[in-house]
């Protein structure tokens, strides 16, 4: 289950507050110790998996060396995201570049003293739009990082909400 869990970049908090369970109900699992039924349809539900599947990879994750090799398997994971990651920058600034020499090499030259302002100034938007939307795709502002941060603060959010509810 830790693998699941670890793939959804979820803390044990975090899985203990989508599946309504005590974070060492969590931990239990996560070790192999005994889960009743509730417990791991309740987990089994935040993955969106059967239980029986549940069951195998609670076993598999349990198997002596299945944690070395979750890592190593995790670990060549992030290289190769990481990768792709450097390949797309590479071809971010590459082709930023090729529009910059583009717009001053070939387009400037035809400014003609004013006189070809408007055309200048739409090449130089559609080259703008081009690098912009290129650069939300590579840098993805909203991507996985922005994504686990979101989770992170509602979670916190309703943490505190229930601690204070609990409170009065």
């Amino acid at each position: 289950m830790k693998s699941l869990r670890i793939t959804r970049h979820w803390s044990q908090e975090q899985l203990a507050q989508l599946s309504h369970l005590n974070v060492r109900t969590i931990q239990r699992v996560e070790k192999g110790e005994g889960a009743g039924l509730e417990t791991l349809k309740s987990l089994a539900s935040v993955f969106e998996i059967s239980v029986d599947e549940l069951r195998s990879v609670i076993e598999r994750d349990n198997e002596p060396g299945s944690e070395e090799t979750f890592n190593a398997g995790n670990s060549k994971a992030v290289h190769e995201q990481a990768k792709a990651k450097v390949t797309a920058l590479k071809y971010f600034y590459a082709f930023t570049a090729f529009l910059v020499t583009v717009f001053v090499l070939f387009m400037l030259p035809n400014y003609n003293g004013g006189e070809n302002t408007g055309p200048l100034i739409v090449v130089f938007l559609s080259f703008a739009t081009l690098v912009a939307g290129l650069a939300i795709y590579v840098f993805e502002p909203f991507g996985t990082k922005w994504e686990k941060a979101k989770v992170a603060k509602i979670v916190q959010q309703q943490n505190e909400e229930c601690s204070l509810d609990n409170k009065h």
